[in-house]
């Protein structure tokens, strides 16, 4: 399931927006950049697109670690503008097997959630499931995932508050390519992902069917 093993647009491995609960295999080191559109980023009062670049590794198997830094276009030479930087953390509960979804906790903007920083854009606290299913005859494979964010747990959350949730279709025939729909808690969005030489993932689409967005994210083995 190609889908299943790239990343959001948030930087880490998720459908458009939200996060799935697959993980790499262990001493995967994977780096992007995502392309994240004015409409949806209420800190910058909703005036400036912004650029986000992302680094994760997984080891032991089930603890990933990512950082992310954010920064917007646009700001004036000079003006008071601070990085916003997204350390996460996500711990694996459960593998998928074949009755059994995936399960995962997740943990993004830790370090600025527990310091009560002022940069804290992109705070999540969420249990996400994930389960994949292969219609006969290889006519369709899908990917569903669900989650629960809590809003507020030892710290206040901004993103995947609430129910949220998504899809990834592919077919056997053309099992680099997968539609992909998810509902973020706030909004509805939608992409195409293209997963090409087992390593190059390249993800666009809409949030909100208001706004263009991608991100593009190149993966490697670090054990063999």
């Amino acid at each position: 399931y190609p889908a299943a093993f790239a990343q959001s647009v948030s930087g880490v491995p998720g459908l458009v927006r939200v996060p799935v609960a697959t993980f790499h295999d262990d001493g995967t080191l994977l780096i992007g950049s995502s392309f994240l559109p004015r409409e949806h980023l209420p800190y910058t009062g909703n005036q400036r697109d912004a650029i986000a670049a992302y680094a994760g590794l997984t080891f032991l198997s089930f603890i990933e670690v990512d950082l992310r830094v954010t920064r917007q276009l646009g700001v004036a030479e000079g003006a008071d503008h601070v990085v916003d930087r997204v350390p996460t953390v996500r711990v694996r509960i459960l593998p998928e097997k074949k009755w059994i979804p995936a399960i995962a906790l997740g943990f993004h903007d830790v370090l600025t959630s527990i310091e009560s920083g002022e940069a804290h854009h992109f705070g999540a606290t969420y249990l996400v499931a994930t389960k994949h299913f292969d219609i006969p005859w290889g006519l369709l494979r899908a990917g569903v995932t669900a989650g629960w964010g809590a809003d507020r747990l030892i710290w206040d959350n901004s993103e995947f508050t609430g129910p949220f949730g998504g899809l990834s279709l592919s077919t056997g025939h053309l099992p680099w390519l997968s539609l992909l729909a998810d509902y973020d808690g706030a909004t509805v969005n939608a992409a195409l992902r293209a997963s090409l030489f087992k390593r190059l993932d390249i993800t666009a689409g809409t949030i909100g069917f208001d706004s263009f967005t991608a991100t593009l994210s190149y993966r490697f083995r670090l054990i063999r």
